[in-house]
């Protein structure tokens, strides 16, 4: 590996191990931290390309592909700003000639440094919560999945969401060879979710979903219908991929992830008064304001959700950055104004995470296997 490669890995580390420190010290990554890995990441891209060690339009992936990746994690309240930034600067830092032995889907950093941050986090709660929880609370977990009043309505809208998905895939496809671009499949891929993600924001804010249910993705069954020849193979190449991925997201974010924070919620959470609330202190749950047609504002406590933070109806979102000095003192005000009487004041709490560490646990993954982590053992 070239000098300067090295350079950076040094480097590198040095900035993951002190978010790590400033984390779980102060509880927050420091701006020039964050910001110091993206502009040396940038610098370490450039040096790439006029070097030859990368393609421009490599890098230009790179830099844009986790940017989209870390900004959905942050839309959807998995990381917090600083965590964020951190993470697409190491996605910048890392060298291309890391990953020169590698398959073309480890070759792309983004990805591979999101899974061996979330598959090792996830891997560690839950063992812990398997040990910190008896069988009947683990029964417990798991028959509260199918008791909640929504879970039929749950799985209707993920079978909508699919089709729209598949149908989304083949729009893609269409369009993609209509204008003479020829993708890879993982770019492909990237493409459709980016559009998919962008356009079920716009779906939900604007109450859509029975458009997208009822009239989209019938079009979308016949835009399939019509354009894939009627062959077991044809089928198969199109949307099996997909499929394969769709279906592990159902298994994970909808079952595994219900089980999970059900178990979580046994374990980790606290039910507390909002006066008592304080800076730093991680909600489990969501406020959410609600305006009615004669135009009355009430507010109401909703369950953990992945939050839209441009959602400007979010009192208090679920976001792993803990509540400001200023949320805490806006929760109050409304509290003592009476507000929140009908849940009597009251919300949950979940551990404060720290979650410098995991990233760091993520790039030493990505540096020593070359890869997702899981291609050591290969």
């Amino acid at each position: 590996m070239l000098s300067y490669q090295n350079m950076f890995i040094g480097l590198l580390l040095l900035f993951c191990c002190y978010a790590t420190y400033t984390d779980l010290r102060e509880r927050k990554i420091k701006n020039f931290c964050s910001y110091g890995a993206i502009y040396a990441g940038i610098l370490c891209q450039v040096i790439s390309v006029l070097s030859g060690n990368s393609p421009l339009l490599g890098s230009i992936t790179t830099f844009l592909g986790g940017f989209v990746i870390v900004l959905a994690l942050y839309w959807f309240g998995i990381f917090a700003a600083g965590d964020a930034k951190l993470v697409w600067g190491a996605s910048l830092l890392m060298p291309v000639g890391l990953f020169a032995e590698a398959n073309a889907f480890a070759q792309y950093t983004p990805t591979t440094l999101v899974i061996n941050i979330f598959v090792p986090y996830c891997l560690i709660l839950v063992v812990y919560l398997c040990i910190k929880t008896k069988m009947q609370q683990k029964w417990q977990a798991f028959i509260q999945i199918f008791q909640r009043e929504d879970v039929h309505k749950g799985i209707f809208d993920l079978i909508f969401r699919l089709i729209f998905l598949l149908g989304l895939r083949q729009l893609v496809m269409l369009s993609l060879s209509w204008l003479g671009i020829e993708l890879g499949l993982w770019y492909q891929l990237l493409a459709v979710f980016s559009l998919y993600f962008i356009l079920s924001y716009y779906v939900k804010k604007f109450g859509l979903e029975r458009v997208r249910n009822y009239v989209v993705c019938v079009v979308m069954i016949g835009l399939m219908i019509i354009t894939t020849p009627w062959t077991l193979s044809a089928w198969s190449a199109a949307y099996v991929p997909l499929l394969k991925i769709y279906f592990v997201y159902i298994a994970i974010f909808f079952f595994v992830s219900q089980f999970i924070h059900n178990l979580d919620t046994m374990v980790l959470d606290r039910e507390i008064s909002i006066s008592d609330l304080k800076e730093g202190m991680v909600p489990a749950e969501q406020i959410v304001r609600i305006k009615g047609d004669d135009g009355e504002v009430t507010y109401s406590k909703q369950g953990f959700a992945l939050p839209n933070v441009l959602n400007s109806n979010i009192v208090l979102g679920t976001l792993p950055g803990g509540v400001s000095k200023e949320k805490a003192a806006e929760l109050k005000q409304l509290s003592e104004d009476g507000k929140f009487e009908d849940f009597d004041n009251r919300i949950r709490i979940q551990r404060s995470l720290r979650f410098a560490p995991m990233i760091c646990l993520g790039v030493i993954l990505t540096i020593l296997c070359r890869g997702p982590f899981f291609t050591f053992f290969q």
